[in-house]
């Protein structure tokens, strides 16, 4: 019996599955090779995750302590909630429509009103102003006065310095000269009549 005659055989026996076409059932899903690389790297991710060990979820700390002041809490806001209509607040009739002109009102009020301060608001204020202008002028007149006294001191030192910087034979020349003019002036007798010769009695008057 040769191949041919095998494969009759069971298309004989099994005619249902002989009758179907003769094509592969599988096939592979759209965009199978582009995603496979990212979904291994997810397996692999999600095994790692697994294998460790400390695996799931742990209860916060004091979870069982606070547990009855938690529940307790919800229920209490949950019949506050059940009391109220409607939650939060609600606005006035008519607020938004008013807003402006009160804005205006206030603003306004508070801008006309200007606070005056006194400048003498006490006794203490004047005495107090009246003792620094005394201390001011007094200062300034002591510095005046000190700075007077330098001068004079550097007018009299400038002087003495020129002093000592004349020569010896200049101040001799000069007595000499003052003795020569008197004993050179006239006598009392020749003013006399030079004043009686060149001036009338009206002019002496």
């Amino acid at each position: 019996m040769n191949k041919k005659d095998d494969n009759m055989e069971w298309e004989l026996e099994a005619s249902h599955l002989a009758s179907l076409p003769r094509t592969t059932p599988f096939n592979v899903p759209a965009q199978y090779f582009d995603d496979l690389t990212a979904r291994i790297n997810q397996s692999v991710f999600v095994d790692g995750l697994m294998q460790k060990e400390d695996q799931g979820f742990t209860v916060p700390q004091n979870y069982f302590e606070d547990l009855g002041i938690q529940i307790e809490s919800r229920i209490a806001l949950a019949k506050i909630k059940s009391l109220v209509n409607n939650d939060g607040f609600k606005t006035p009739a008519n607020y938004f429509d008013k807003l402006n002109a009160e804005i205006l009102s206030k603003t306004s009020a508070t801008a006309t009103k200007t606070k005056v301060v006194r400048l003498w608001s006490s006794d203490l204020m004047k005495y107090a102003s009246a003792a620094c202008f005394i201390l001011l002028a007094a200062t300034g007149l002591y510095l005046n006065e000190q700075n007077s006294v330098k001068l004079n001191r550097s007018a009299e030192i400038a002087s003495e310095q020129m002093l000592y910087d004349i020569d010896e034979s200049v101040i001799l020349e000069h007595i000499q000269e003052s003795q020569n003019v008197t004993s050179s002036s006239a006598s009392d007798k020749e003013i006399e009549n030079y004043i009686l010769e060149n001036y009338s009695t009206s002019d002496l008057s």
